[in-house]
């Protein structure tokens, strides 16, 4: 079972099982478009992606059943169809030490690894759309990117590591406030697109290990 303190507090992510629901396409999708628009029903989520209903409805209720969406109250008085919410408006957050000493839990690692592998696929793919259309990258430039890219790195303690990390989840809070806030223009506005991303980082010397060891198999 998943740990869910509060909703301004961060769904804590231990069984492997739950990993396969979040890891699921559509269901990522779902969770997506959930935590954008802070609320939705079955019915605008299946119009919104594409999908028939009922598989919107079933993905839902496994979302549910690992506790990373409930029914909003807020929408309790309509009987005829259900309103879902995240479990918490500060995302969740994937415990994988605690995955691993559980069985699966070593497969359930490796699946958000390759999930990870995709986002940066993905953010390639955007990079290379953009200077192949000779578009600006710099966001001070009268083009809008359409990825946030920026690696980083720092000198920390453990101290100090939780100190950024809270620092950056204000900062991620703050702008998904704000698209929540949007959600009745989300889908009508021109120039406005959901992104969906991931905050990854990894101790230095164990990241490129990784990339020596890449190397030799090339």
């Amino acid at each position: 079972m998943n740990a869910t303190p509060g909703r301004d507090e961060a769904t804590h992510i231990t069984d492997p099982k739950a990993v396969a629901a979040i890891t699921h396409p559509l269901r990522m999708r779902l969770l997506g478009e959930l935590a954008r628009r802070g609320t939705g029903r079955v019915k605008d989520l299946a119009d919104l992606l594409d999908e028939p209903a009922n598989s919107v409805s079933f993905h839902l209720r496994q979302l549910a059943r690992y506790e990373l969406i409930e029914p909003d109250p807020d929408h309790t008085g309509d009987r005829r169809e259900r309103w879902w919410r995240p479990t918490s408006e500060r995302g969740f957050h994937i415990d994988l030490a605690a995955l691993r000493a559980q069985t699966g839990g070593e497969a359930a690692v490796d699946t958000l690894r390759r999930v990870a592998e995709g986002h940066v696929v993905a953010l390639h793919r955007a990079i290379q759309a953009q200077v192949g259309d000779g578009a600006e990258l710099d966001p001070s430039g009268s083009s809008s990117p359409c990825s946030i890219s920026q690696d980083f790195a720092v000198w920390l303690d453990d101290q100090e590591l939780v100190e950024m990390r809270a620092e950056l989840s204000a900062v991620l809070d703050k702008w998904s406030e704000r698209s929540r806030d949007r959600r009745n223009q989300a889908v009508a506005h021109p120039n406005r697109r959901g992104y969906y991303g991931m905050l990854l980082a990894a101790p230095e010397d164990e990241m490129f290990r990784v990339y020596a060891r890449q190397e030799e198999n090339r």
